[in-house]
This record gives C-alpha cells, structure tokens and sequence, in this order.
C-alpha cells in the first residue's frame, strides 16, 4: 500500500500533523514523531531528502522523505511517501 505523511518541525523533532499510517495498534499515527534515529531524520535535520528502506510501525517500506522551509531557508517540517513491501 502507498502511505504519506506531512510533518511539522519543532526545533527538535519533526510531528505526523497529517498521515495515512497507522501503528501497531491501528490507530492513526498522526502526532507521533519521526524516529531521531531514523536515516530519514539525519537527512532531513540537514534540509536533505532522503531515499530507501524504512521500517515503520512493524512495516517495512520504500521510503521518500523530503524537507519543507520557510522563505528563508529554515527548517519548517517534511513530507513523506512511501510504499510498503
């Protein structure tokens, strides 16, 4: 299945605010944040997009990231597509 999610950044951690993912559970996933041990986050944190294997709540994914910023170059929050395998 395809999923997506659009994040917001809070100086720290980058926030689900809308997403289609859902967790273990099967609840939405939306307000969870993005792993800061994920590949995704080390890209993004540095305003670079990022490409490949995620695993996300138990699935594993293709995953693309890429960063939002603001007229003037700063960090705003992400987006995200992904499909599963």
């Amino acid at each position: 299945s395809q999923e997506s999610s659009i994040f917001k950044y809070d100086g720290q951690d980058f926030i689900r605010m809308h997403t289609t993912l859902r967790t273990e559970a099967g609840e939405s996933a939306a307000e969870t944040k993005l792993d800061r041990n994920s590949p995704g986050y080390a890209a993004l944190i540095q305003k670079r997009s990022f490409t490949g294997e995620v695993t996300l709540f138990g699935h594993t994914c293709d995953a693309n990231y890429a960063p939002l910023t603001d007229h003037d170059g700063r960090l705003t929050g992400a987006l995200m597509v992904c499909i599963q395998k």
